[in-house]
């Protein structure tokens, strides 16, 4: 049989697994709150967010275990929010306080992307032009996120939990923004951010609650894909490889694959008898399971882009 008889065409899925739509905490100021309450009660339900630190402020100092142990350890994102969150007076500076938080943060995950997002801190001066931030930030690999939502008892006491439904209502991406957490400034209560997090654990099958930097990365890659290609089909395996068009979004001038390193997941019909089956690509190795769709029979699984192929082969029954 040939390829198209076996096998489907490859579709990159909108969101990771396939998910209707994505969901991004972000936490500034690296918080006491957050590291006391918020952080226990999403590692309890499986939940990962962005922090925005500051490293050489006390209230990191009396957390930094929090902030460089267990973060990196339960998969959450530490973002460049300046070493001291005071500003710069001029270039020499800024570079110094945004320079130095990227490092400290780059040691702290040596095996990932050092693409990060970056906030430079409200009510701040910074005596610099665009020119020169627009500079930095391709100096230090830094991104803005898209544009977010503040949750605070201050600015809302509805439901906490609507942001995330409007995710999956419009299978979108949704950012939502917090300070302290049961405390401290701008503050949402620890009731309402329970009530988040039961939620967002609630409907992980269907909403991707990821760190801001993951989405990003999925986002900007997913939208320069030029190309999926299925090779050397056999009726138990293929080839899958995904390239995108680096023209399509910044480099910061490094190879393409060293900062774009989230996976996109792809969906493939496979024969019916497909049930279990393991993907290789850089030496790593994962084994699925095959779902259902519309009566179909399908493979769902990750891929790198702009880096070797990845291998498809099916697994038999243990």
């Amino acid at each position: 049989m040939s390829a198209p008889d076996l096998y489907g065409t490859p579709q990159v899925m909108v969101f990771k697994d396939g998910k209707v739509g994505a969901f991004s905490m972000q936490f500034d100021d690296s918080m006491e709150t957050q590291a006391e309450f918020a952080i226990p009660h999403m590692n309890e339900r499986g939940l990962v967010g962005t922090f925005f630190v500051n490293p050489d402020k006390d209230r990191y100092r009396t957390h930094r275990e929090t902030w460089e142990v267990i973060c990196p350890r339960f998969g959450h994102e530490l973002g460049n929010h300046t070493m001291r969150h005071e500003g710069a007076k001029d270039y020499e500076e800024a570079d110094h306080e945004i320079g130095e938080c990227a490092r400290h943060i780059w040691k702290l995950y040596p095996n990932r992307s050092k693409l990060r997002p970056f906030m430079r801190g409200g009510g701040t001066t910074w005596n610099t032009s665009r020119e020169q931030m627009q500079e930095l930030m391709q100096k230090y690999f830094l991104f803005r996120a898209p544009r977010r939502v503040g949750i605070s008892d201050g600015n809302d006491t509805g439901d906490p939990a609507a942001f995330a439904k409007e995710a999956l209502e419009e299978g979108k991406w949704v950012l939502v923004g917090f300070h302290g957490v049961g405390g401290q400034w701008i503050s949402c209560s620890e009731e309402r951010f329970v009530k988040l997090c039961d939620y967002l654990a609630a409907n992980k099958d269907e909403l991707w609650v990821g760190t801001t930097g993951d989405v990003y990365r999925y986002v900007q890659e997913r939208d320069a894909v030029s190309k999926v290609a299925l090779t050397d089909a056999t009726d138990t395996g293929f080839k899958l490889a995904i390239e995108c068009d680096e023209s399509k979004v910044d480099t910061y001038g490094a190879p393409f694959a060293e900062l774009y390193d989230q996976p996109l997941t792809v969906s493939v019909r496979v024969p019916e008898s497909w049930r279990r089956f393991c993907v290789e690509q850089d030496g790593e190795a994962e084994t699925y399971e095959t779902i259902e769709v519309d009566g179909e029979r399908h493979a769902r699984f990750d891929v790198r882009p702009n880096v070797d192929a990845a291998l498809v082969r099916l697994v038999g029954p243990d």
